[in-house]
């Protein structure tokens, strides 16, 4: 038999048992049971014929976060342009559901298959603020592999965008991508970021510039977002103008977990251990030399200047919940209602009585002058509040009746309490207590929250701080990477 017929019968015999697993492949994906969903999207995944990324791409309309949250991530794996139209289509990109369009252009940034400028220009001009800032990210993230006739049309775009999208936070991710895309014209439109009244912006300046001037002023914003984001630039600038800079705000930060993160920052670029005390910082400052430079890398766990767990802490600071320090006076308590956390224990309580004694305890011990909220969750949030309040003896007796009489059970949605929280605008940190596993809701799988809660918070700078109650250790990575990106603290603890 010759070469090139025992070919064809090695093609079409794959082709038909292809054939057979996606005949079933389809069925599985209309199962009642969601894992029986995801599970399909995953196989349909590993096929990777163009009819089985056509199914992966229907599977972004799923009402589960499980199977559409999975459809989204494996989307990446696509590396065929026939394929790519499916996304591209009325099933992705031209769906009338915002959070498909939204779910479709943001799978394109993690793509290697080349992009057509007509998907991006069609994102870009969304009705919907959250699909055009995926476009803008998607741009950010694949500017080095577009074309030059599509780089130069979508400068154009996301100039429109930068200087007049309604959206604050559109504008500031257009900058991002700006930057990514042409340099030269970026680096003049952030300058004149740094100077817009919008906060979103001058934050999104300090992220980008490493103009010290530029940076020394942001790192005195009355914004404490703009702070937090010039300081960490400022680390990673490294030189001898920008070390001073550091020490000056040093002594005059008023948010005590900036100030912990600008000693931080010092004590990685020094390798020296001093503390929040400026007076040592302005010796070793007034002593660099000219064109001196930094560590600009963390160092090593145990290593001349790694900051240890509470390394920077002044000492002061004597509220905690489970070991964890409360290191900031406006955060919001978001507390997993879901799983475990009503099953009897041997002596016959509940790690939810637990919870109750515990979060008791700290909301006592909690200054006059903090603000605060208590976002219990499951399938969705149960504010106790709609906005932060003074811990006043009067609001933390309501908190602690409230949290105790609390009784809702059901899944775990971590995403809409956190965007929940988000919509205070006076939130600065998140303390999450959670099993680690989120359930329930539209968002499920930890490597796409991560990312995108990272992406959101570029113009926030929320710190998200972390207790993993008795959580599986494959868990502990994501919510350890989330509290890194933000700034926040993450440890892990048994009941």
């Amino acid at each position: 038999m010759s070469t090139w017929l025992l070919s064809l019968i090695t093609i079409l015999t794959v082709a038909a048992v292809s054939a057979d697993d996606l005949d079933e492949l389809q069925v599985e994906l209309k199962s009642s049971n969601k894992w029986s969903r995801k599970s399909a999207v995953e196989k349909l995944a590993r096929l990777g014929t163009p009819d089985a990324w056509e199914e992966v791409v229907r599977a972004l309309d799923d009402p589960k976060g499980e199977v559409a949250d999975t459809a989204q991530l494996v989307l990446a794996g696509l590396t065929d342009p026939e394929s790519l139209e499916f996304v591209l289509g009325r099933r992705g990109l031209d769906s009338k559901d915002e959070w498909v369009r939204a779910r479709a252009v943001e799978a394109l940034g993690r793509m290697s298959v080349p992009l057509p400028a007509r998907g991006l220009r069609h994102a870009l001009g969304d009705g919907d603020p959250e699909v055009r800032r995926m476009a803008c990210w998607t741009v950010e993230r694949r500017a080095d592999g577009l074309d030059e006739g599509t780089r130069e049309e979508l400068l154009t775009r996301l100039l429109r965008l930068i200087r007049g999208d309604r959206d604050h936070a559109v504008r500031a991710r257009a900058l991002h991508a700006l930057m990514a895309l042409a340099p030269a014209p970026g680096t003049e439109a952030v300058r004149a970021a740094a100077r817009d009244p919008q906060s979103e912006l001058r934050c999104a300046a300090a992220a980008l510039t490493r103009d010290e001037g530029l940076l020394e002023a942001l790192a005195a914003d009355p914004v404490l977002a703009v702070r937090t984001r010039a300081v960490r630039t400022l680390g990673e600038v490294a030189t001898r103008r920008a070390a001073r800079v550091l020490v000056q705000h040093l002594a005059d930060e008023p948010e005590e977990r900036l100030g912990i993160q600008l000693v931080e920052v010092l004590q990685r670029l020094s390798g020296l251990k001093h503390r929040r005390d400026p007076r040592p910082w302005r010796d070793w400052a007034d002593r660099l030399p000219e064109g001196w430079r930094g560590r600009t890398a963390p160092p090593s766990p145990g290593a001349p200047g790694a900051p240890g767990e509470g390394a920077a802490l002044s000492g002061n600071r004597s509220v905690a919940l489970a070991g964890l320090p409360i290191l900031s006076g406006r955060l919001a308590f978001l507390v997993d209602l879901s799983g475990s956390i009503w099953n009897e224990r041997e002596d016959g309580t509940t790690k939810k009585e637990i919870i109750d004694g515990k979060l008791a305890e700290v909301f006592e011990r909690l200054p006059e002058s903090t603000l605060f909220n208590v976002i219990p969750f499951t399938g969705k949030p149960h504010p106790w509040q709609d906005e932060l309040v003074p811990a006043t003896r009067k609001n933390v007796k309501s908190a602690i009746r409230f949290f105790e009489r609390c009784r809702e059970q059901g899944s775990g949605n971590f995403w809409d309490a956190a965007m929940l929280a988000l919509e205070d605008p006076e939130v600065d940190t998140l303390l999450v207590l959670t099993d680690g596993l989120p359930t329930g809701g539209r968002r499920y799988q930890l490597e796409l929250i991560v990312p995108l809660f990272l992406e959101l918070n570029a113009t926030r700078q929320i710190a998200v701080d972390s207790i993993l109650v008795d959580a599986p250790g494959k868990l502990r990575g994501h919510w350890a990477a989330l509290a890194e990106g933000t700034g926040g603290r993450s440890i892990a603890i048994e009941l």
